[in-house]
Formats: C-alpha cells, sequence, structure tokens
C-alpha cells in the first residue's frame, strides 16, 4: 500500500488515519504554513523500497499510526537520515502490525530537530478558551506531546482572542519555568537528541541552552498573526467541520519560521488530555 496525500483519490483512507488526518488539515486551515512537499503513507518494507529514491538523503522525517487504541505502543517519529527509515519500518511493525508508516518530505529547514527555536502547542475551544504552551530554543512539541516539559504558558477567553497583542499577553501568563526546573527538562531533551543524532554530540552539547530565556515577541506576534487570528477567522468552517475543540502542534524553526505539522482532530487531542490544564 502506498498512498499518496497528494493524491485526491487516496485522501479519504489517508484521512481513516487520525495522524494523517491531523497533517492533512494543516494543508486545510493553515495551507500558507504547510511544511510538507510530500507525504507518502506506506504499510510495509517493500513500499519503502519502491519509493527510498524520492526522499532525501539526510534530514527526512518518518512517523508512524495506527488503529485506535495502540498507539502508546509506537515508537516516536524520528528525523533521520534516509539510511535510518529501514530500521524504524522494522521496529514500527514489530510493535504493532497493522501500524502504517508516514514518510514525509519537508520544505528546507522544516524538520530540524537541533538548531530549533522552540515549539508551541494550541488548544482551542471556540466559544470558550485557547490555552497555548510554550518550550524554548533546542526543544519541540516532542515534550509538549508527551508531557516531558513545559516552560511558559497562556491561558485566554475565546472572547479576548481577536482584541491581542503581543505586548498585552503577560496578564494571560499562567506558567513560567524556574531555571531549576528548566534545567531538568534540557537534560531529558540532550538525552534524547544525542540518542537520535548520536554523530552530531558535540553539536547538541553546544547548541543547548543553559539557561531559559522567555518567549520572544516577535515569535508572539508570529504566533497570533500567522496561526491564532486565522483561525479565529474561520471558526464557523472549523465548527461545521466538528473541529469546536481541537489542538494545534508549533514548530520554531531555526530562522524563526512557525511549522505547523499538525491540527490535532478531537480523538487524538482528548487521548493525550491536552485539554486538561
Amino acid at each position: 500500500m502506498i498512498l499518496d496525500l497528494n493524491n485526491p483519490a487516496h485522501q479519504p483512507l489517508i484521512y481513516s488515519y487520525r495522524k494523517c488526518k491531523g497533517i492533512a488539515l494543516v494543508n486545510q486551515y493553515l495551507p500558507n504554513l504547510s511544511p510538507l512537499k510530500k507525504m507518502y503513507v506506506i504499510d510495509s518494507l517493500d513500499d519503502w523500497l519502491t519509493v527510498e529514491q524520492e526522499f532525501p538523503l539526510e534530514m527526512m522525517t518518518a512517523r508512524c499510526d495506527s488503529p485506535k487504541g495502540v498507539n502508546r505502543k509506537l515508537p516516536s517519529g524520528q528525523t533521520f537520515d534516509r539510511s535510518r527509515v529501514k530500521g524504524y519500518i522494522e521496529e514500527v511493525t514489530s510493535a504493532v502490525p497493522d501500524a502504517v508508516i508516514l514518510l514525509e518530505d519537508m520544505k528546507e529547514g522544516s524538520n530540524e530537530r537541533i538548531h530549533t527555536k522552540g515549539g508551541l502547542n494550541l488548544d482551542i475551544q471556540i466559544g470558550d478558551h485557547l490555552f497555548i504552551d510554550y518550550v524554548g530554543p533546542s526543544f519541540d512539541c516532542r515534550e509538549l506531546c508527551t508531557g516531558k516539559a513545559l516552560h511558559e504558558a497562556w491561558n485566554v477567553p475565546w472572547d479576548d482572542v481577536p482584541f491581542l497583542k503581543s505586548t498585552s499577553m503577560r496578564k494571560y501568563k499562567s506558567y513560567e519555568v524556574t531555571q531549576t526546573e528548566y534545567v531538568e527538562t534540557a537534560k531529558e531533551r540532550l538525552l534524547f537528541l544525542i540518542h537520535a543524532f548520536p554523530e552530531r554530540k558535540d553539536e547538541i552539547l553546544q547548541t543547548m541552552p543553559n539557561e531559559y530565556t522567555p518567549i520572544s515577541p516577535q515569535t508572539m506576534r508570529d504566533l497570533l498573526n500567522q496561526v491564532v487570528f486565522p483561525l479565529w477567522m474561520q471558526q464557523e468552517q472549523l465548527l461545521r467541520n466538528g473541529l469546536g475543540k481541537f489542538g494545534v502542534e508549533i514548530n520554531i524553526v531555526k530562522d524563526g519560521t512557525l511549522v505547523p505539522f499538525e491540527i490535532a482532530v478531537p480523538e487524538r487531542f482528548h487521548e493525550r488530555n491536552l485539554e486538561e490544564r
């Protein structure tokens, strides 16, 4: 099975997998920010050998999805050299035989994991609230989604959203990490990155900040202007499509660009308990 996200005939089956659907929803609601050039969904090593040459030698992303109820058994997605995809497929299919693998060719810089400027998760319930969670440089949404780190958070009433400014966000802040707490999260992140990129260990150690610096005003402005306000303007369409409550996962790449890589559909969002504050 080889499903191509860019092929309209394949999209109904792709949408039957919830993570795949979450990725496709970014193309629908935030098309100007979508990082994808290409995405295939496969379920075997033979499929990979068929399409392998279409993907970059370095810094390609492989993720996985499965039927409901087995997500916690699946390995985390990885960004690595193309030569390591075979081992990832074997790991995934050994854990869950009916899993599928998502092969992503992204725009340059979109899947950077070491030189990031941070990650953002939005928890949106239309008509009720906007929750924003953030982790700083050298981190990304992995830590937010798995509950391994949180550096800053804001709680905003939905009615206030159209009037937000980056300079007024302080009054909505609900959390900021201490330096001691930050160091503990940095240790975990270092271990993860070194395991994922052992050949870049020295680079990783030099890149990880020793101290936490709060989110920049520019990043907050970009978040409001490029993600929050466009989604607020589309709230009627979101409600019609059953997305009254959903999450948005965003990485901030090396040059500060916001890269939303999934709009979490309600079922996946609830499973991860992102609605609990």
